[in-house]
């Protein structure tokens, strides 16, 4: 029965304890029973209403309204339409045999690997402390009830909920439960990627329960009366006929923990899992919004939150962070409401505007005020529409409008730029090759004299190789170093101290809030040193690519050709896939659009996947490498610990008794120790990254000298093989200017 036990309670100006009582059961059983009444065993329930003093037929007699949910339309049918048809003309192209030479051009499969990434929509991801209703917005947002809901802590899994259209043909359930190994990639990396979605093969072996909605409730919630259901599972694939769904996925996250170690199972899914947000969606109870454990989950969230800002213009800033005050209950005034939201927003802002939302600033080169963090926080009540109203018309409108466009965006630049760039290198190597058959002796010349040179290049690049690894060394100490100054002008008893008294107003404020503060101020301090001296590796990098020599024919009517070779290709081609970049992410970043590169394999999808648009700058590399790859999140237990903490009346101040506590919390938790750990791995990270893409263009240069001996040999058809390639590269050359793509809006 569905009966609104919650507003008849309220009529009668009855607490929730006092129901409780009269019925002789407990507070967690009225909050369930008001929450979801339809769970409510018919005996109990009819002791409830006769408990509230209301009519069995009038009660019965009440329809639950149906949840309308969100409906965005369907804003990417223009651009699918259009990828079609460049599909198309893909798929028209008559096959072209694979480049044997070392400079190998993309083909125009590279070219339809890379469109299907553009068939993705974004992912909306539903995160916040445990029990605070995450999975019933999300059922609301759906305007379903397939999500299994609790007043316990109740999700246990990752849940991805996709489009039925979307659906394989071989998903022969609405609901598959899978495991953790299921998300491994061929690099042995544990990455969300959701294309994994439509493997058959991976999905197929990595299944463990498949169903209906059913098993939602059976498996993929925490079962506090019988842990022998308890299973192994890690994610849970659902596919609903919803409006919602054609316009994002979305994704409900298992609930943080409210302990200090926040290492549970739950925790480590939900922080996998945040990486891939497109949009965020982070839950916190109305009463109390906001408090010293949301703080550090927020900074480390704001920093992993890609910018679409970057890519359209129209794009409102901090559009796809939305902060929700759930459980915004009548019990809460409506003048109260206000208050709670402009509250937790202002310390929000004061907490982050000198870290993570300055960074944000230099990333979409953006001004963020407090009136922009303060539209990005909503109320959600599912029983007060006028307390869901604008959170469901925001997120109507990223959906249906905002994101869509920056999507556009991205898609028109990125193929405009494999179209031009691709063409331009064509067209170059073409006049290469004609060059090389035009000059035979020539070529022959500038090959002897490279052999002859071979092992003074050698030793030469061997010299600046090992330049670069001792930069690379001096970069970490430098950073290590600088980090260490600054922490230890920051976490002492005087200037925390004065932290305290500037900042807060209150005992119990302050021990709530600053250490996480304090953390943050740490962490940001070791990101700025990170990027600057990630800069400086940038230019080394570039140095040392340039050494390698160019082989250049002898100047013909005034003309001077070189013998392709690509080391910035070749280095990207080496690089990629390691799945840990450091400071080499930088530098990447750095290429700009990419152009010509873009269609590395596992580049540019990488670092697309980790929330990095191309060509958004290195800022937002560096944020994203040091939030994931260095420092930890500390501030939650630092909280916690603190906020216990009892106060005498007398002696000295409590500001800086509080100082002396945080020092030695600091030293017992290792910060620093941790914080330098993480700077440690980032620089390991770039030095692995550096010797794979070193040995990676050793070994181009190596090929590429071998295809020029091939080339001018007297003993091949040297000839007929440059005109095989230049007749293969005009072939090419005109698929890439002829693609069928023009930017929306120029014709």
């Amino acid at each position: 029965m569905n009966i609104n036990f919650r507003r008849y309670r309220e009529q009668q100006g009855m607490s929730q304890q006092e129901v409780a009582s009269r019925l002789r059961i407990s507070l967690d059983q009225v909050r369930h029973g008001e929450q979801f009444p339809a769970k409510v065993p018919m005996g109990l329930a009819m002791k409830w209403i006769q408990v509230l003093g209301v009519d069995l037929a009038a009660a019965m007699s009440e329809e639950t309204p149906p949840l309308q949910g969100i409906e965005p339309g369907f804003p990417y049918a223009e651009l699918y339409r259009r990828l079609e048809l460049l599909n198309q003309y893909i798929n028209e192209t008559p096959p072209l045999d694979e480049f044997d030479f070392p400079t190998k051009p993309p083909l125009p499969n590279d070219v339809q690997r890379q469109i299907q990434d553009y068939y993705q929509k974004p992912n909306v991801v539903l995160t916040g402390e445990f029990d605070t209703g995450k999975s019933h917005l999300a059922n609301s947002i759906l305007g379903s009830k397939n999500l299994p809901e609790s007043y316990q802590p109740a999700t246990k899994l990752i849940t991805i909920i996709r489009h039925l259209a979307n659906r394989p043909h071989w998903f022969n359930a609405d609901v598959w439960i899978i495991n953790e190994d299921f998300w491994q990639d061929e690099y042995g990396k544990h990455t969300i990627d959701l294309k994994f979605l439509d493997d058959r093969k991976r999905c197929e072996k990595h299944r463990l329960y498949s169903g209906s909605f059913d098993i939602l409730e059976k498996y993929a919630v925490h079962k506090y009366d019988n842990s022998k259901t308890e299973i192994g599972g890690h994610t849970a694939i659902v596919y609903l006929d919803s409006p919602l769904l054609k316009a994002c996925n979305l994704i409900d996250l298992p609930g943080y923990s409210d302990q200090p170690d926040e290492i549970s199972k739950d925790v480590e899914k939900a922080n996998s899992a945040t990486q891939i947000a497109d949009i965020l969606i982070y839950t916190s109870l109305a009463k109390g919004h906001i408090n010293g454990q949301d703080m550090p989950r927020l900074t480390n969230l704001l920093r992993l939150l890609p910018t679409p800002e970057n890519e359209s213009q129209n794009f409102p800033t901090l559009g796809n962070l939305f902060i929700v005050a759930t459980h915004a209950d009548p019990s809460i005034s409506n003048t109260e409401l206000p208050n709670i939201l402009n509250n937790a927003s202002a310390r929000l802002y004061n907490h982050l505007n000198e870290t993570a939302i300055q960074k944000r600033r230099e990333a979409t080169n953006r001004e963020i005020t407090l009136d922009d963090v303060r539209k990005q926080f909503f109320t959600f009540w599912t029983e007060r529409p006028d307390r869901c109203q604008r959170l469901f018309d925001e997120l109507t409108k990223i959906l249906a409008e905002y994101f869509p466009e920056s999507i556009q965006c991205r898609v028109d630049r990125e193929i405009n730029a494999i179209k031009n760039d691709n063409k331009k290198q064509c067209a170059e190597q073409i006049e290469q090759y004609q060059q090389t058959l035009a000059n035979i002796e020539e070529s022959r010349n500038v090959l002897k004299e490279a052999e002859a040179n071979e092992p003074a290049r050698q030793q030469e690049m061997q010299q600046r190789r090992n330049h670069v690894r001792k930069r690379i060394k001096e970069l970490e100490q430098d950073t290590e170093k600088s980090f260490q100054r600054y922490a230890e002008s920051v976490i002492n008893v005087n200037s925390i101290e004065q932290t305290i008294r500037k900042r807060y107003n209150n005992k119990k404020e302050a021990q709530e809030y600053v250490a996480g503060y304090l953390v943050d101020l740490l962490q940001s301090n070791l990101e700025t040193s990170i990027s600057a001296n990630s800069e400086k590796l940038r230019a080394e990098i570039d140095a040392f690519l340039e050494g390698y020599p160019q082989l250049k024919l002898p100047k013909k009517d005034g003309i001077e050709v070189s013998i392709p070779f690509d080391t910035k290709g070749a280095f990207l081609g080496g690089i990629a896939g390691l799945g840990a970049y450091g400071a080499l992410a930088a530098w990447a970043a750095g290429l700009g659009n990419l152009g010509g590169y873009i269609l590395v394999a596992k580049l540019v999808s990488l670092l697309s996947a980790l929330g990095i648009s191309i060509g958004g700058g290195t800022a937002a590399v560096i944020s994203f490498i040091a939030a994931i790859g260095g420092p930890i999140v500390l501030g939650i237990g630092l909280a916690a610990g603190l906020a216990s903490l009892i106060f005498g009346l007398f002696g000295e101040a409590w500001q800086n008794r509080l100082a002396k506590q945080i020092v030695k919390y600091f030293e017992e938790q290792d910060v620093y120790g941790k914080l330098l750990r993480g700077n440690k791995q980032y620089w390991q990270d770039t030095a692995t990254a550096f010797e794979k893409g070193a040995e990676a263009v050793e070994a181009a240069w190596k090929d590429n000298l071998e295809h020029l001996r091939e080339l001018v040999s007297p003993d091949t058809q040297s000839r007929e093989r440059i005109e095989e390639i230049i007749k293969k590269l005009e072939v090419l050359r005109s698929f890439f200017a002829d693609i069928p793509w023009t930017i929306q809006g120029e014709g």
